[in-house]
């Protein structure tokens, strides 16, 4: 696929396909016409689109694409889990993984080219942000993921936890949901997308004021500044104070529960001291607590606590009155589980030398 500036019908509004429609001097039910084919029945050139006319079909193509991405490979694991590498306009590829769990389908996807975030438990850093994707990019992900299911099965979840931090790509991030959303879309409830967040407070205010009504998950992973600091560096331009703050305001205003991630690692923030101070600072909120333990990453020496030293954890939570869940390890066979996803160097071999390549192989939060 060769780079191109023109924009994806995965990118526009229904407002802006309808303003391009009557542009083109076609009225407006042609918008939801477009959009029917391209979120309803799968089209991926406008040529499919058997109801408009071919001289529109050939206008429309003048103007923008059905689509921008592609998928380039499919990874699966016999834990009911797939990796679609996803090969985007300008050569960089991203990843989304596809969850399956009895009925519960979910599709995690990225929204970024790398992160700058450097959290040191997570692959996905190591190579810094590349850039942002646009909402058609986020989107063609969940395409790609519906277009891959199997027959009878229905895609009921998105998060987004994949590359990137979604709340730095705020505008490109709230755009896609709405689209996600929109029942000239996807037609996805707003309960089942999920916002994963390493905690940019001024994003997390931001997105209570859209009032979506999706859930926001907060990577927390410690109850102290030092410790967090020390898994997380950008909470020392944040602060735990500032982001359970920001997670109150989250709450109170859409009547979301919050949901706190927290990856467990020994001598670090798996402790019983640990598990008493967290409940101390989660005290009266009304949230759920995601603990997974820590998963291996070759360039960090993180290790996971015992399975008594994480029941420990979790019963001491419990006793408390908080609502813990222990996440099942799914993907990480193919480097597909949480922490795992990355921008990886491949050494090729050419005429010219050696030549590096960025490639990703699996998962983020």
């Amino acid at each position: 696929m060769e780079k191109t500036e023109n924009h994806s019908i995965t990118d526009m509004s229904l407002a802006e396909i309808t303003a391009l429609c009557n542009n083109l001097g076609e009225p407006a039910y042609r918008a939801k016409q477009i959009l029917s084919w391209v979120y309803e029945k799968g089209a991926t050139i406008f040529d499919q689109m058997t109801n408009l006319s071919k001289n529109f079909q050939k206008q429309l193509a003048e103007q923008c694409q059905v689509l921008q991405t592609r998928v380039d490979s499919v990874t699966q694991t016999g834990y009911d889990t797939e990796k679609l590498l996803i090969h985007l306009y300008d050569g960089n590829i991203i990843e989304c993984v596809l969850l399956r769990e009895g009925k519960r389908i979910t599709a995690c996807v990225s929204t970024q080219v790398g992160c700058a975030m450097a959290c040191q438990f997570c692959a996905s850093g190591l190579l810094g942000l590349k850039r942002n994707l646009t909402a058609g990019e986020i989107v063609e992900q969940i395409l790609h993921v519906k277009n891959h299911l199997l027959s009878g099965e229905h895609l009921t979840n998105v998060v987004f936890m994949g590359i990137g931090e979604p709340l730095a790509n705020y505008d490109n991030v709230v755009k896609s949901v709405r689209i996600m959303n929109a029942e000239w879309g996807l037609g996805i409830g707003a309960r089942h997308i999920t916002i994963s967040t390493v905690g940019i407070v001024d994003g997390i205010r931001r997105l209570a004021q859209e009032r979506l009504k999706i859930n926001l998950a907060i990577s927390l992973h410690a109850s102290d500044d030092i410790t967090r600091s020390k898994i997380i560096p950008m909470n020392k331009n944040t602060g735990i104070k500032n982001l359970i703050a920001a997670a109150w305001e989250y709450f109170e205003i859409t009547g979301r529960d919050v949901s706190f991630e927290y990856i467990l690692i020994n001598g670090i923030n798996a402790s019983k001291q640990d598990a008493e101070s967290l409940a101390q600072l989660l005290k009266g909120m009304q949230c759920n607590i995601n603990v997974l333990p820590v998963n291996p990453v070759e360039e960090f020496h993180w290790r996971p606590p015992s399975e008594g030293a994480i029941e420990i954890f979790c019963n001491i939570l419990q006793k408390h009155g908080l609502v813990v869940t222990i996440r099942k390890k799914k993907g990480n066979h193919i480097n597909a589980a949480c922490g795992q996803l990355r921008l990886q160097k491949e050494k090729f071999h050419g005429k010219g030398g050696d030549i590096l390549l960025n490639k990703l192989v699996g998962k983020n939060k």
